[in-house]
């Protein structure tokens, strides 16, 4: 990763830095380079242990966006053969924080409107189904290979419902912007739209999805001809 190696380097220079500096107020003591290596040593040891995937893919380390974009990202780097739907789910947090941030524009950033609400909703759950992804991607381990269809397949549906749930919320926020922060005004484009988004909320309850998950995972299409929102 990209971040973790500039840290790297930061750590190195420091390290050197450090040794220098502390061999010339120790008169030219041998053992001061020596410590200042064996330092930077183990800290790029905690750098990269803090900063593994599986480290910052920690369910009580996922708070926001940027958490989840950041543990998705993580995994790009790991052997792992579920990258291109890692990718997407990526593309897919992107997407949902441009939306958001496109929705607050056009309200104004009011926070009495139940369009916000909606939002909240909304990114609960494509955060939830991105959760749900850095799971199977750790449980997959690569030994029993009549698995990873199964895990692929999982992997596409949730993907699949988050580009929906992602579609459905750009249409709302194209209605929003016709009628700005009115939140009396009403067509039955919007009124569907809402009520839709807002359904997601069930979704979001643990129980339903462990029904869901618990039904046979459909069958795969074509993803490539998708286009994820």
């Amino acid at each position: 990763m990209k971040s973790n190696t500039w840290k790297y380097i930061l750590i190195a220079v420091c390290g050197m830095l450090g040794g220098l500096i502390g061999y010339k107020l120790m008169n030219g003591e041998g053992l001061v380079p020596v410590a200042a290596i064996i330092l930077t040593l183990v800290a790029c040891g905690i750098v990269m242990k803090l900063s593994s995937a599986k480290s910052v893919s920690d369910p009580k380390k996922l708070k926001d966006i940027n958490d989840y974009r950041t543990a998705l990202n993580a995994w790009l780097s790991e052997d792992t053969p579920f990258t291109d739907q890692i990718r997407i789910a990526v593309t897919q947090i992107d997407s949902l924080e441009r939306k958001e941030k496109a929705l607050r524009s056009i309200l104004d950033d009011s926070k009495d409107s139940p369009f916000l609400s909606t939002a909240e909703d909304v990114e609960r759950y494509v955060l939830a189904n991105s959760k749900r992804v850095l799971n199977r991607v750790m449980i997959y381990d690569g030994t029993d290979r009549n698995k990873l269809r199964d895990h692929a397949f999982y992997l596409q549906d949730v993907l699949q419902k988050n580009a929906k749930v992602l579609s459905d919320f750009e249409n709302l926020i194209l209605e929003v912007s016709q009628i700005g922060d009115d939140s009396s005004a009403d067509t039955p484009c919007l009124r569907e739209l809402t009520e839709a988004l807002r359904g997601v909320r069930e979704v979001n309850d643990e129980a339903a999805w462990q029904q869901m998950e618990a039904e046979q995972t459909p069958a795969p299409q074509n993803f490539d001809q998708q286009q994820m929102q």
